[in-house]
């Protein structure tokens, strides 16, 4: 109570102060506008007569009086409260490093965390309006078992009046209007928050939650005018701050959920192109096994018996060799299920084209279909994923395949494209060709011509080729066959400048 009394008696003085002051200006500026209209009283009765200078005066003064009072203002409270005018100011300093936050935790924690300090409260808590119910997000002074005990009912008597009329809530002034029936129920309410002060945090009508304040350390809960009017600024910037983050927040997760969903149908494509390729691995491995069978039962049946050591050398080199083509299969194979890394390597396309193609030989051969390959010596160090890159071969190599069905041809070239700074690939196809409206349409998810397709190879292909900052363009003319050209941006600090060398003549891949 003491503490009170002496801020009405500090408040007392400090109006009778400002009015002072303002009189006084008055009367300096009527004595000015007097003695400047003198001289010209020849020239009009009008500047002769002091109360018409009167008149001027106070015209001047009503049309100064509201940027000269909160001037005076301003003044007197840097002389009578210094420490409160270094907190509204360091309040109105905020906002701008309130926009540049977008991460909704830390916002939260540099919202409680600035009001607690700047305005020296024991307490302070901001909940959020968020599916239709307040959570406490963040919360300075309050320990953490309190924390978990507070209930936030939004049909509680004080959320709905602070929700409803959207204006700050002091606890004492609103116990001097409500009837005693409500005074327990809304103190109540207040002893279980901890505060004595609530802020709406909104903004053009848009509600994003308050603010509550406990009172200052080893001072009077009072705040005055000014700080009040501060605070709801601040808390009206934190709300839009608060809502960017939110929606900034939104953002981030859906591109979460984008990525996760790319990297499923990025596994979906792998598997399914195995899928195809399984008929031709199972006979690829069956062969070299069916091989190193014999030739284990032939030295079973010499068992025991005279046997050529020259021969069982032989056997066993045999063994040797188709064991080590069945592992070679696997291992090309595992490659395309190996998880994509986050490296980047120098990418060499010649190894990648065999390593593909090493896996289709067994189709290609029994469709009677001829792969020709040309892969330019001049290419520049590109890096990138091997995976990926695979990805986008496969993918390719399978279309053309499968489009091409009996005694075909499929190219594959890799050049470097000098004017353009960019590696093209190109993989062109005998097959039956696409009508020109499918071909809009080839690039999306879950689209295919071939019956019993996917409909992912392209997409994924284009995803990856995008994320190099590539480009794919695809040209088909029915009857005639289809072409995919792949441009990949190669860096020019990554060239070195290696004197080109001819293209190899192209040459079947058996």
């Amino acid at each position: 109570m003491r503490m009170v009394s002496l801020l009405k008696e500090r408040k007392f003085w400090e109006q009778g102060v400002r009015n002072g002051v303002l009189c006084l200006v008055f009367l300096s500026l009527f004595g000015l506008i007097y003695w400047i209209a003198r001289p010209l009283s020849f020239f009009s009765e009008f500047f002769g007569n002091p109360f018409s200078v009167f008149l001027l005066t106070l015209l001047v003064v009503v049309s100064t009086y509201r940027p000269f009072d909160s001037f005076v203002t301003f003044l007197l409270g840097k002389l009578f409260y210094p420490s409160r005018s270094r907190r509204i100011r360091n309040l109105q300093e905020m906002p701008p490093v309130l926009m540049q936050t977008l991460d909704l935790k830390e916002l939260s924690n540099l919202i409680v965390n600035t009001v607690a300090e700047v305005m020296g409260q024991r307490i302070v808590i901001l909940a959020l309006w968020e599916k239709s119910r307040y959570s406490v997000v963040s919360s300075w002074g309050l320990p953490v078992g309190k924390l978990r005990k507070i209930e936030l009912n939004p049909e509680s008597p004080l959320l709905r009046f602070l929700q409803e009329h959207r204006i700050s809530v002091d606890r004492n002034e609103l116990m001097r209007q409500l009837s005693w029936p409500d005074v327990y129920e809304f103190s109540k309410e207040f002893e279980a928050l901890g505060i004595s002060f609530l802020l709406p945090v909104c903004r053009e009508g848009v509600w994003v939650g308050f603010l509550g304040l406990s009172g200052r350390l080893g001072e009077s809960d009072f705040l005055s005018p000014e700080e009040r009017e501060a605070l709801g600024h601040f808390a009206s910037m934190s709300a839009i701050a608060l809502k960017n983050a939110a929606a900034f927040e939104e953002l981030r997760q859906a591109n979460e959920r984008l990525k996760d969903l790319q990297s499923k149908l990025l596994q979906t494509a792998k598997l399914t192109a195995i899928e195809q390729l399984a008929t031709g691995l199972a006979h690829e491995i069956h062969n070299p096994l069916t091989i190193i069978s014999g030739r284990a039962q032939l030295l079973l049946l010499k068992k025991g018996k005279n046997t050529d050591e020259k021969m069982v050398e032989e056997v066993l080199k045999t063994i040797v060799k188709q064991t080590e083509r069945a592992a070679d299969i696997t291992r090309k194979l595992l490659m395309f299920s190996e998880p994509v890394s986050s490296g980047r390597d120098v990418i060499r396309f010649e190894n990648i084209i065999d390593d593909t193609l090493a896996l289709i030989s067994y189709q290609t051969a029994l469709d009677e279909i001829t792969i020709l390959k040309n892969i330019s010596k001049d290419l520049p160090p590109f890096r990138g994923e091997v995976n990926e890159i695979r990805e986008i071969f496969l993918n390719l190599i399978l279309n053309a395949i499968q489009a091409v069905e009996q005694k075909g041809t499929v190219q594959i070239k890799v050049s470097y494209l000098e004017r353009e700074k960019t590696i093209e690939i190109r993989v062109q196809d005998t097959g039956k060709g696409i009508r020109a409206e499918h071909i809009p349409q080839l690039f999306n998810p879950f689209f295919s011509i071939r019956e019993g397709g996917l409909g992912l190879g392209l997409f994924i292909t284009q995803q990856i080729v995008h994320r190099y900052h590539g480009s794919v363009h695809l040209e088909s003319e029915p009857g005639v066959g289809t072409l995919v050209m792949v441009h990949l941006p190669a860096s020019e600090d990554m060239w070195q400048g290696q004197p080109a060398l001819p293209d190899p003549e192209q040459v079947p891949v058996k």
